[in-house]
């Protein structure tokens, strides 16, 4: 087992931490601690938290950083791919997230604004600012700012304090799938979290190097997992589709064109769950994914507008963990109401 200081002293040079990235720093790190001797799978909690976590938890950057890549660099998965293979997309999709976005396909994004505003909390029927949240704000170009509270947020935005252009690509990949071809846009979405021109193998080797250091300086032998078989690649691929499509979905919600091209990707996935549910009164569905990890497994469930595809909640769970639901209020703006505080 690697011990959690090591991780957070070590590993701070890899993958950067998103917006979303995970909800709580420390849930991340048990987590990660939990599926020794399962294969990596880019845990979705460990992506999708807001900014202002790196600030209310007192911990560094770089602090993140590792407790993020430690569902990544347990010993026994460290052979495992950084990125996923692309691979095909199945022969038969789901046919509920097809017909959906069939519907949504020829809607046009005529919305006011230009940025969509996301409070998320606890509650499905109150659009209540919680300070335990804060607020994000997603240009429509794809950058993301948070704060605390709007005067935090209103003082990022002025101050240019956004960034994280990754979410550029996931709303590229996604909008491509609307018409494109369905295996370039899988491939696509499943390395939209990586630079241009980046090496997939690049954060692979480094995790190697790391893992091997950390065996010597405790005068242990480095020994290399098994290969992963085929189904295992691939699922991983699903994995980091299913992340970065949410990713998506979640930093252009506003934008009918991306939410049909991420429901014509997850149709593509046989491993997502889909069910009609009902959420404060209006009719859902609810879309499940989930990854073995030792003790049990992990679990996400996406609900979005059975009408529109709009995001509704996200609830994540992690073995010996209580789950955690948090549903998103969207509203459109313009960056110069914000920027005057006019919001």
């Amino acid at each position: 087992m690697i011990d959690e200081m090591d991780l957070l002293r070590d590993l701070r040079d890899t993958e950067p931490v998103r917006p979303h990235a995970f909800e709580e720093a420390r849930a991340v790190l048990r987590a990660a601690l939990a599926v020794e001797g399962a294969p990596e799978t880019r845990t979705a909690s460990r992506r999708r938290a807001r900014w202002g976590m790196r600030r209310t938890m007192g911990l560094s950057a770089a602090g993140l950083v590792a407790a993020a890549a430690a569902a990544a660099l347990v010993v026994p998965s460290a052979s495992t791919p950084a990125q996923p293979l692309a691979t095909a997309a199945p022969a038969a999709g789901n046919h509920i997230l097809a017909e959906l976005a069939a519907a949504i396909t020829p809607l046009q994004a005529h919305v006011p604004g230009d940025a969509t505003l996301e409070i998320r909390n606890e509650s499905p029927t109150s659009d209540e600012l919680s300070n335990d949240h804060g607020i994000g704000l997603f240009t429509d170009d794809g950058t993301y700012y948070w704060g605390n509270d709007k005067r935090a947020l209103r003082r990022a935005v002025v101050r240019k304090d956004g960034g994280d252009d990754m979410f550029k690509r996931d709303i590229a990949a996604a909008l491509y799938a609307v018409k494109g071809d369905i295996d370039t846009a899988r491939a696509r979405m499943a390395v939209s979290n990586l630079a241009p021109g980046t090496d997939p193998k690049s954060g692979e080797r480094t995790k190697i190097e790391k893992l091997k250091g950390l065996a010597k300086a405790r005068g242990e032998k480095y020994v290399p997992p098994k290969p992963l078989t085929a189904q295992q690649q691939k699922d991983i691929t699903d994995n980091h589709i299913w992340t970065n499509a949410i990713d998506a979905l979640l930093a252009a919600p506003e934008n009918p064109q991306v939410r049909a091209g991420v429901l014509r990707i997850m149709a593509t996935m046989p491993k997502v769950k889909v069910t009609k549910t009902t959420t404060a009164g209006e009719p859902t569905l609810t879309l499940v994914d989930s990854w073995p990890t030792t003790g049990g497994k992990t679990e996400e469930k996406l609900v979005i507008n059975a009408g529109t595809g709009h995001p509704v909640a996200l609830t994540s769970s992690v073995p010996d963990m209580p789950s955690s639901t948090y549903y998103y209020h969207n509203s459109r703006v313009t960056l110069a109401d914000v920027e005057a505080g006019k919001f």
